[in-house]
């Protein structure tokens, strides 16, 4: 109703502006021009001025006076101006001059609490990195235990479990101890090798001692691979040249010797095919390499044979890390071989595997990770790989040479 009456009046008030003075007389009764102008645009919950205040009041309590002699227009304005409250135009001011200030306030207020939030997580991250990485474990060991028995104050750890605490960060700090002990002794042993240029020998060894440790390292250069441990060149191999590289596998004693530039540089422990599911004899050369490789083992379901695919990292894996995959040169042979590892998640399941009810693999040459990784990263592929029966040259003990007798 207000704002119909409020349009009304407004459109009357235009009008009223355009019908001109010739017609003022019929439009207004009690008002003059001057004070219909004024009263005219305005609105009943407005903020004016003092004076302007005073007039409004003065002109509506003008209409109530005289309401019995009003126009129509007038008597418009009277019903939208009857209950008028008048803001103060200065107090407006003040507030939104206020409302301003708030917000720049608040808006203030909002950036520093960014800030500070920034600045705390800052100093969170570069403390967990001074602990994780900088700090030594007996450093980081009493920060633990100040730690726990601030706590301990506080009453969130109790007594007994501030005891076990200390016993389980104790045996952490032995363990870590003996660890720091057993690469020192590696890395001298290992520098020794260099030192004497045994590392050909000590190979195995070397594979074996250094395999999942962070300080061993497969770095290339070139044509070259070298593996690094402690920051120190331990081996080199060129890994782009197969002519350089060639493998033996003797089934009849279960080894598998490796050649590098007419030199035998490692001779491993190796499974071979049991009865039924022998590996082939013949000549081979690694065509293709994959890590992490899935496994495709064939299975009998209800009488048909069928191929189940494994990913690496299932329970039910055994191949290993590596899948060195052969090809076989001359006469094809069915099926797919390749060298590969087991499951390593077993314990001893190299060793189960070759003399358990299973007696050998399902056709595939095994070996163990640590020599399984070494030929995943150095092996080039088109290796050559002679797989045999039996040894010929067979190491006799005690050999003397005849020019020594």
């Amino acid at each position: 109703m207000r704002v119909f009456l409020k349009t009304t009046i407004y459109w009357d008030y235009l009008k009223f502006l355009r019908s001109g003075l010739m017609n003022s007389d019929k439009k207004l009764a009690v008002l003059t021009i001057t004070e219909y102008n004024l009263i005219g645009n305005k609105y009943p919950n407005g903020s004016y001025d003092r004076k302007t205040r005073e007039k409004l009041y003065w002109t509506i309590e003008k209409l109530r006076t005289h309401a019995h002699s009003l126009s129509r227009l007038e008597r418009r304005l009277l019903e939208k101006f009857s209950n008028a409250t008048f803001g103060d135009l200065e107090e407006k001011n003040k507030k939104v001059k206020f409302e301003v200030v708030r917000y720049r306030l608040s808006n203030n207020v909002k950036q520093t609490l960014k800030l500070v939030a920034t600045t705390i997580g800052i100093i969170i991250v570069s403390g967990i990195i001074i602990y994780q990485f900088i700090l030594g474990a007996q450093t980081r060991q009493k920060i633990d235990v100040a730690w726990y028995q601030s706590l301990n104050k506080v009453g969130l750890v109790s007594k007994e479990e501030m005891q076990q605490i200390r016993e389980d960060l104790t045996m952490a700090s032995v363990k870590l101890e003996e660890t720091r002990q057993f690469n020192a002794e590696l890395n001298m042993q290992i520098e020794q090798m260099i030192l004497n240029n045994k590392v050909t020998e000590n190979l195995k060894y070397i594979l074996k001692q250094v395999y999942n440790n962070k300080q061993a390292t497969y770095v290339r250069s070139g044509q070259n691979m070298t593996l690094r441990y402690n920051k120190k060149d331990v081996a080199t191999f060129n890994y782009k040249k197969p002519q350089l590289w060639y493998l033996l596998g003797i089934i009849e004693s279960g080894v598998l010797r490796i050649y590098y530039n007419d030199e035998e540089i490692m001779e491993i422990e190796s499974i071979f095919g049991r009865t039924g599911e022998e590996t082939p004899i013949g000549e081979y050369e690694i065509k293709n390499r994959a890590y992490k490789p899935t496994w495709y083992k064939k299975e009998t379901i209800d009488g048909k044979i069928r191929v189940r695919e494994i990913p690496f990292g299932h329970k039910d894996h055994e191949i290993g890390h590596w899948w060195l995959g052969m090809k076989r040169l001359g006469e094809p042979v069915k099926g797919s071989y390749g060298i590969h590892g087991v499951n390593a998640a077993k314990i001893n399941e190299f060793f189960k595997k070759n003399f358990d009810w299973r007696n050998g693999s399902a056709g595939c040459p095994n070996i163990q990770e640590w020599y399984l990784h070494f030929l995943g990263k150095m092996l080039p592929l088109g290796t050559r790989v002679n797989i045999v029966q039996k040894d010929k040259w067979i190491k006799k003990q005690n050999f003397i040479p005849p020019s020594s007798a």
